[in-house]
């Protein structure tokens, strides 16, 4: 699979979701669920880089893989 960079641009941490705008391309659905290394939900925010694979669904493309860009 290939690595795509992107940045949150919506999250609803209630819910657990959130999308993401990819740097080319539509912007990529994503779940908490696949976010990995974050001790926290609240690391979580708008305009934070990160970086993910893509996985086809029946409802469209999801973001898995999530971890977010430490520079």
């Amino acid at each position: 699979m290939s690595l795509f960079k992107g940045y949150i641009n919506a999250y609803w941490d209630h819910k657990g979701i959130g999308f993401i705008r990819r740097e080319a391309g539509k912007d990529v659905f994503f779940s908490i669920d696949d976010v990995e290394g974050v001790d926290s939900i609240s690391e979580l925010c708008n305009n934070l880089q990160v970086e993910f694979e893509i996985e086809k669904t029946k409802k469209g493309p999801k973001a898995i893989n999530l971890r977010i860009c430490r520079n």
